[in-house]
């Protein structure tokens, strides 16, 4: 999981689009696309353990308006995302 959630986190930091395969189906995975998407990173998901992630070019911009993210017990989400 915290493979799958790091490469999710660095695709979106990425310029472009990064086609990521073998994800890890598990909340903390769940957690961190929700957070991603929820954050305004495009994401589409092509089967259960595949995605396209839309790389927003640098640090991701904060919506107006989001003040919570829900990550539940994912701490392989909340650190990387506290840290970018």
């Amino acid at each position: 999981k915290s493979l799958s959630n790091r490469i999710l986190l660095l695709s979106a930091l990425s310029s472009g689009t990064t086609r990521v395969t073998n994800l890890l189906a598990s909340d903390d995975t769940s957690y961190m696309l929700s957070a991603l998407r929820q954050l305004g990173v495009r994401l589409r998901m092509l089967s259960d353990t595949e995605c396209e992630v839309e790389g927003v070019g640098g640090p991701i911009p904060v919506p107006d308006g989001v003040q919570l993210l829900n990550l539940g017990n994912a701490g392989t989400a909340m650190r990387p995302l506290a840290a970018a």
